[in-house]
């Protein structure tokens, strides 16, 4: 049986690579993946290894290359091999001799100076070529560099990606989050010309996995009409996907028809959102073009299913004016509001244990995030009934357009951090009506860090950062998921601003050396303090007046350090390493910060 992974859909400049006799393809990890860098195949003629796709090729040369092996079987699970025919081939059968005879000579054509001709560096199109669905497509060129988590204070290699976008109103273009993530730089070109116009980023949402850029040049902006958006189509619906994915530079157009409209979760983000599913081909580089239904945009592609055919999703329009909507608002994206509870259906149990009456339906409620809006109105074991007066089934799903049904968690998917919702509950067979406003999304351990550099802190060789997914993704792919479900625990947020803190690792040195095996325990104390942040963290170490900083790390483990043996490691560290600063920028900012604040209260307080 294939193994399906869902993955992001956006392209990367590849190796360019001779094809031999024989390529089989590796079967794909059986979770999310991010497909510019994780397909592999293997060479039959010298068995080795090869990645398909490279992140430092800079390259311009328009190459055919191999893009991406997905696992491909027939239908006995017997995998499919691509083999070159060197057999002789009768060309008079393959209507080939044709082509090969010699071409009439064409007459000659005028030559045309063109230095006299190059006027500008811009490349004139000619009117009568236009198309008003064609013209508002535009194909990003993202050059992106991301941080390395554990060591933070390095990044990666740059790497070039290219993507799909459009023209949508105000001078707007809509694209996928995952294509400007951690950007660089970005630039953009329309259909049909070749010109790069540098562009700017306005906000993401990478929850939703989307971006809004502009460009500055108002020659980008001529003779072009936007796109509209269109409303949310039905099964079965044709729709028409656009954008510049692999296999060829030039605008692709396929087709295909809505096969599911549900919720689903977004590789790049893990949030479970509104997604229609297609049949039409969603490759690399498709990702952020339009799909379009009668002229106007119904979704924007974004992730296929890896080693599945023909099973596409696109982000549908209730979610992308969502987000144009909240950044017209607040002038950026603001984040998904969650209610803040955890539910079980109650379809399996047994109504009369909650005295509830057998016709009554709903989910149960089995705990309350700390900072949910409804700590204080809902309790645990209510029985929610219905949402906005929509009523919830025992599975937890609610009608959805004709026969449709759909999980209750899309009746928030419209709403904004602060909006209040209506619930109806179940407490000891009473009916009650409340009031719940929505809330911003908190995690013990984050999901995703784009865009935004990882915070850490050195002491004495000793490596401080909080815990975050993709940390974890750094020290080990298969063991990311279990270590956040360790550290994920509703039970250890102490406040808005937790965090769990550990030690990454030891830099080696005389004051340290006998640490190294507490690498990657978690920080407990500094001087039997409890320890909130990486932000707090800091403050007490910095503090200390005492001879000796004492860190109590889980399991009552103890570093014990002299404070000026210590004070004098951080020099030979930070030139050992080539560590340019001791904290990071957002460490450094809110030191920054302090200072100011404490001289303006010393002059309030003078004057």
């Amino acid at each position: 049986m294939i193994q399906s992974t869902i993955r992001k859909c956006f392209l990367t400049k590849s190796i360019k690579l001779p094809i031999y006799n024989s390529i089989i393809c590796n079967n794909s990890k059986p979770n999310i993946l991010n497909s510019i860098n994780k397909n592999s195949f293997i060479i039959n003629k010298n068995k080795s290894f090869y990645s398909t796709t490279s992140s430092n090729n800079n390259n311009n040369k328009n190459e055919t290359s191999l893009e991406s092996c997905n696992n491909i079987k027939d239908k006995d699970g017997n995998i499919l091999k691509v083999l070159d025919d060197d057999s002789p081939r009768n060309l008079a059968s393959t209507g080939l001799v044709e082509a090969l005879l010699p071409k009439k000579q064409q007459p000659d054509l005028p030559l045309v100076d063109p230095i006299s001709q190059a006027s500008s560096n811009t490349i004139e199109l000619s009117d009568q070529y236009s198309d008003p669905l064609l013209d508002p497509i535009v194909k990003v060129f993202s050059v992106l560099t991301s941080p390395n988590h554990f060591i933070p204070w390095q990044m990666k290699p740059q790497r070039e990606v290219t993507g799909s976008g459009f023209i949508i109103s105000g001078r707007r273009i809509l694209t996928n989050a995952h294509v400007v993530a951690d950007q660089t730089l970005v630039m953009v070109t329309k259909f049909g010309n070749p010109n790069k116009f540098p562009a700017k980023l306005i906000s993401s949402a990478h929850e939703y996995d989307l971006a809004m850029l502009t460009v500055e040049d108002d020659e980008f902006w001529k003779d072009i009409v936007p796109l509209e958006m269109g409303d949310l189509p039905d099964l079965q619906d044709t729709v028409t996907v656009v954008g510049f994915p692999t296999g060829g530079s030039n605008i692709c157009v396929t087709q295909g028809v809505v096969s599911r409209i549900d919720l689903q979760p977004y590789a790049h983000s893990e949030i479970r959102s509104l997604s229609i599913q297609i049949d039409a081909a969603i490759n690399p580089g498709n990702s952020g073009g339009p799909a379009l239904k009668d002229g106007k945009v119904v979704g924007i592609a974004f992730q296929n299913l890896a080693g599945a055919s023909s099973i596409g999703f696109i982000i549908p329009t209730p979610v992308v004016r969502r987000f144009i909507r909240d950044i017209e608002l607040n002038g950026k994206f603001t984040g998904v509001p969650m209610l803040g509870i955890i539910s079980q259906n109650l379809d399996s149990m047994p109504k009369d244990y909650f005295k509830i009456p057998a016709s009554s339906t709903g989910v149960v409620v089995n705990e309350l995030h700390p900072f949910s809006g409804a700590k204080n109105a809902i309790k645990i074991q209510d029985i929610i009934t219905h949402i906005n007066g929509v009523s919830l089934a025992d599975d937890g799903s609610i009608a959805f357009r004709r026969r449709e049904r759909i999980s209750f968690e899309y009746l928030f998917s419209s709403h904004f951090i602060g909006d209040k919702i209506d619930i109806t509950v179940l407490r000891d067979g009473e009916r009650l009506n409340l009031q719940v406003p929505l809330v911003n999304q908190h995690r013990v351990v984050p999901f995703q860090m784009y865009d935004s550099r990882p915070s850490y802190f050195v002491y004495s060789g000793l490596v401080f950062v909080p815990i975050t997914y993709p940390f974890l993704l750094e020290l080990s792919e298969d063991l990311a998921v279990t270590y956040r479900r360790i550290y994920e625990r509703i039970e250890k947020i102490t406040s808005e601003d937790f965090q769990v803190v550990i030690l990454s690792q030891v830099l080696f040195d005389k004051t340290n050396h006998g640490y190294s095996n507490l690498s990657l325990c978690e920080v407990k104390k500094v001087n039997g303090v409890p320890v909130r942040n990486l932000k707090h963290l800091v403050q007490l170490i910095e503090s200390n007046e005492n001879k000796y900083l004492v860190i109590t790390l889980e399991h009552e483990n103890l570093i014990i350090l002299d404070k000026d043996e210590a004070q004098e490691a951080n020099v030979r560290v930070m030139s050992q390493h080539a560590i340019p600063h001791l904290k990071s920028l957002d460490l450094r900012l809110l030191e920054q910060n302090n200072k100011k604040e404490e001289i303006l209260e010393g002059e309030i307080t003078s004057k």
